[in-house]
């Protein structure tokens, strides 16, 4: 199962993911589930790791073969690739997949320069949106980013962090969601940055800090 977040910041966009794998209920290896395509958008799905694997490819592949004849040359280009393939393949395996299946994008307007901007594509839509989450982990997380992320004034850097938190909040209730983060961040006018992987932070300040403020308020 699976926890996506992505949240447009101050001054870019971030998108994080978990590795955590569960298939039919057992626990499998972990599996990643952000990457950073050939024209240099990031891409973070959630669903059956077949057939996001599947898609991505298929993804990446259209970006490329449209290369040589009409250039992909926008983020919206990209969004576009992604929607179609992602309802074919919803179309082809409703029946077999165990959990819903979609995708959050980010990479600036013009792919190397231009504002930071996050897209969902999901079922038969897309969706330009300030902040989005998918996956098993959604309800866990949406009030933890509505009260931090989604007035959009952290810088990214600052953004990242706490979603670091936010994913080891979720992993210490929701045992399918874990193994670690991937997590990448857009700043406007520039690609996605690359890939970082990070631990699951510790809780303990968080909870002193959290007491401190209620009892001192």
């Amino acid at each position: 199962m699976t926890l996506i977040i992505g949240a447009r910041c101050q001054d870019g966009v971030v998108i994080a993911a978990d590795r955590r794998r569960l298939s039919r209920h057992e626990r499998g290896p972990s599996t990643t589930k952000l990457f950073k395509l050939s024209c240099g958008a990031a891409i973070a799905g959630a669903g059956d790791d077949a057939v996001l694997n599947e898609a991505r490819i298929l993804i990446d592949r259209q970006i490329k073969e449209l290369a040589n004849g009409s250039p992909v040359t926008s983020l919206f280009d990209v969004v576009e690739i992604a929607a179609g393939i992602t309802n074919d393949l919803v179309g082809r395996y409703q029946n077999a997949m165990e959990e819903s299946f979609g995708y959050v994008l980010s990479g600036t307007d013009n792919l190397n320069t231009g504002k930071a901007r996050l897209f969902t594509v999901f079922g038969a839509g897309l969706s330009e949106l300030p902040w989005v989450f998918l996956g098993s982990g959604s309800s866990y997380a949406r009030p933890l980013v509505e009260l931090l992320l989604a007035d959009g004034n952290l810088p990214a850097q600052d953004a990242q962090k706490i979603v670091v938190y936010i994913f080891s909040l979720v992993s210490n209730v929701l045992t399918t969601v874990g193994d670690g983060i991937d997590i990448s961040i857009c700043k406007d006018s520039q690609v996605a940055g690359d890939i970082a992987y990070l631990k699951e932070a510790s809780l303990d300040r968080l909870r002193t800090a959290i007491l401190n403020t209620i009892l001192k308020g």
